[in-house]
């Protein structure tokens, strides 16, 4: 027995064994449907504490970076629109998450520091994504999800690195 997507994204059933475009289509079909349930699980759980998906990973962002990040760093990061950066940002900084400091380099360029209050959202955002990646991978045993991710971080390195990066 065999498993296939079906143009509306169902899967079903087949005995016959599928081709390599077909198996391509399904691993890329399956990528995409769980990468968006993913998110939608992510954001229906941050939603109740009144912080959108793109508020919460420019948060855990500018948390991460080793020094502060520009505007258009972050949007790049973020694969977002600059217009769409500055405005999640002026949100975060109306809120009191993150402020704005001028490059000393720069003048012309802005970077994004959280502030104590983005900091202790933060970890309160990192625990509800945590509980729902818990809750995602539940039923995965250790082996299956160390295969999985080293499958999905050469994919990730590979279009990073290899012939595909420029299409």
């Amino acid at each position: 027995m065999f498993f296939e997507f079906s143009r509306d994204n169902f899967v079903r059933t087949t005995d016959k064994p599928l081709s390599a475009s077909d198996l391509d289509e399904r691993f890329e079909s399956a990528l995409r449907n769980t990468t968006m349930a993913w998110r939608q699980a992510v954001d229906r759980r941050l939603r109740r504490l009144g912080v959108s998906q793109v508020s919460w990973m420019t948060i855990a962002a500018v948390m991460q970076a080793r020094s502060p990040l520009s505007q258009s760093m972050l949007a790049d990061s973020l694969a977002v629109s600059p217009g769409y950066m500055v405005q999640t940002i002026d949100r975060l900084v109306k809120d009191g998450l993150v402020k704005r400091e001028s490059s000393a380099s720069d003048r012309r360029l802005w970077r994004i520091v959280i502030t104590g209050a983005g900091a202790h959202l933060h970890s309160l955002l990192r625990d509800e994504v945590a509980a729902v990646r818990r809750q995602m991978l539940a039923n995965f045993e250790p082996e299956t999800l160390t295969k999985l991710t080293d499958l999905l971080e050469k994919l990730y390195i590979g279009s990073r690195d290899g012939p595909y990066r420029e299409i």
